[in-house]
């Protein structure tokens, strides 16, 4: 994590408690110069205790308060400078396309950086090996996870969308060790989903979970968790850069499934299409 440490701080600052934010201010504002600063110039300077230094220093580089600064010294080393995005009254409708476009680029080459390759496997592997799936998505991440589960049943995947909060952890009662639950979303602090998954879990089902925080306590429920990162270049699009990382890992997990299936003889995504056709169903 230590080589896209300036990435997490910005990415999770939101997520973050006050007195964190205190900090991260302080290395963001000027990284190269916040490594040349000892324990107590930043407790000073922040305005917080060594101990909340200290304390930052554990979750974001996994030791010390040297291990943090040479964490973001490493940072410093491959981030390109990007100019923070801010769209103005005056911009016009192609800047702001241009802004947004390459906002979004930044924030995929994020996700693809965040996930490794043993992860996304594994998660695709889990998928595979369920006997039913089931994806919970409240809000904003509903969206993604309906785009998903229709991609999932035209690949020909059992699977089922619950977006009820009352009636989601119900459903996750019902669940067994041959279930799997995909749980979406971008806070990981949703109340109501959490309730659902350490249900599922309870029911033995295994759990994947794609969010934007890795510090939520979604990470800790899930057996494999995939981040959708935003760019980090701007405040006002980071949530519709968040829903784009989402869709694209999932994009890719099932372009991996349809070709992993086709490949072992079911196929399984020509049987459904030839089923829609039946249906009279065109958009697929």
């Amino acid at each position: 994590m230590s080589n896209l440490i300036l990435q997490d701080i910005k990415i999770n600052f939101e997520f973050m408690s006050q007195v964190e934010k205190k900090i991260a201010n302080l290395i963001v504002s000027d990284p190269q110069k916040f490594t040349t600063y000892s324990l107590s110039e930043v407790s000073e300077i922040a305005q917080v205790s060594q101990g909340s230094v200290i304390n930052f220093s554990n979750k974001y580089s996994g030791g010390g308060f040297p291990s943090l600064k040479l964490a973001i010294a490493a940072s410093l080393a491959q981030e390109q400078k990007k100019t923070f995005s801010k769209i103005g009254n005056s911009d016009s409708l192609t800047e702001i396309f241009h802004d947004t476009a390459a906002n979004i680029n930044d924030a995929l080459l994020n996700t693809i950086e965040t996930n490794s390759e043993e992860m996304l496997k594994k998660a695709a592997d889990m998928i595979l090996a369920a006997s039913k799936v089931e994806i919970y998505g409240f809000f904003r991440s509903a969206a993604v996870a309906t785009d998903f589960y229709y991609q999932l049943l035209q690949i020909g995947i059992p699977s089922t969308f619950v977006s009820d909060v009352f009636t989601c952890t119900l459903s996750a009662s019902m669940l067994d060790s041959n279930s799997l639950v995909i749980a979406i979303s971008s806070s990981g602090q949703t109340q109501e989903l959490l309730n659902a998954v350490e249900q599922a879990k309870k029911s033995g089902a295994s759990i994947i979970s794609i969010t934007s925080n890795r510090n939520s306590p979604l990470p800790e429920l899930s057996d494999v968790t995939l981040y959708s990162s935003p760019s980090g270049n701007s405040l006002t699009s980071k949530i519709s850069e968040v829903r784009i990382s989402q869709l694209t890992l999932t994009d890719t997990l099932c372009a991996y499934l349809r070709g992993k299936l086709d490949a072992d003889g079911h196929n399984s995504y020509f049987k459904m299409k030839e089923l829609l056709k039946l249906l009279n169903v065109k958009d697929i």
